[in-house]
């Protein structure tokens, strides 16, 4: 079966929701624009899903070529500013990865606050790549959705997986034999470097952050209580651009 790209998704600001495109470019360290700015506390502690949940709500629109970020909020309203970093320097460590960068003052960064309901700076990362987790390209095939989410419409719902790359046509867990394997996607070439584990981020509401699927058990019937994984992760060979309806072809050179 041809296998086409069926999602792309970015995520402007870690810990706030993903935002889908019709097109992304894709660097030696992946997309510009992918978590390029994340959120972290005065003690240094980087702000996750995990711990704010309710940050899921807040869509982020990120235009790095007019230096520009509005961040919108549940009820309607919408913080606009400049992408104009101050001097202060700030860093912390998750996932035993460093992520350093300056602080973005204005009332994007206020507003989050005031929704947070504690002191939190909004970070410009210091360069590309500072904000993913696992890898610049995450990868996700659509027949493994299909057979996890069995029937539950949460389930299908691909904001909760979080991934770079949705490919349509594969069996349930195909792009775990991508492992170790060059895939092109489009004009992009990636390696496969390893499977994705996942956390409780996938049990919650992409539009409240509140429990309502309960993902982890049904990716444990499936596989395994050790096989809580989802996904696969890859670094970039080739620089290229993806779109939607690209094909998506393995062991290229």
């Amino acid at each position: 079966m041809v296998l086409t790209v069926s999602g792309l998704a970015i995520a402007p600001v870690k810990a706030l929701a993903v935002v889908f495109r019709a097109e992304l470019s894709v660097g030696p360290d992946g997309v510009a624009e992918d978590r390029r700015l994340f959120l972290i506390t005065p003690t240094g502690k980087i702000v996750t899903l995990r711990d704010f949940p309710a940050l899921v709500s807040v869509r982020p629109d990120l235009d790095l070529a007019a230096g520009r970020i509005a961040v919108g909020f549940p009820d309607g309203s919408v913080a606009v500013g400049p992408i104009t970093p101050s001097d202060r320097q700030v860093a912390g460590t998750f996932l035993g990865k460093r992520r350093a960068g300056r602080v973005v003052p204005g009332a994007p960064a206020e507003a989050l606050l005031d929704y947070l309901g504690q002191p939190v700076h909004l970070v410009l990362a210091e360069r590309i790549g500072v904000g993913w987790d696992e890898g610049p390209v995450t990868m996700l095939g659509s027949g493994s959705v299909d057979l996890v989410a069995d029937a539950a419409s949460a389930g299908r719902d691909l904001r909760r997986f979080r991934m770079t790359v949705t490919v349509a046509g594969t069996a349930p867990f195909e792009e775990d034999t991508w492992v170790g394997r060059r895939v092109g996607i489009g004009e992009l070439v990636v390696a496969v470097t390893e499977l994705l584990g996942r956390c409780v981020v996938i049990t919650r509401s992409p539009d409240t952050g509140t429990p309502d699927w309960d993902g982890l058990r049904a990716l444990a019937r499936r596989r395994g209580p050790n096989g809580i994984i989802l996904g696969v992760v890859a670094r970039v060979v080739r620089p290229g651009a993806v779109r939607l309806g690209d094909q998506v072809a393995v062991d290229v050179g």
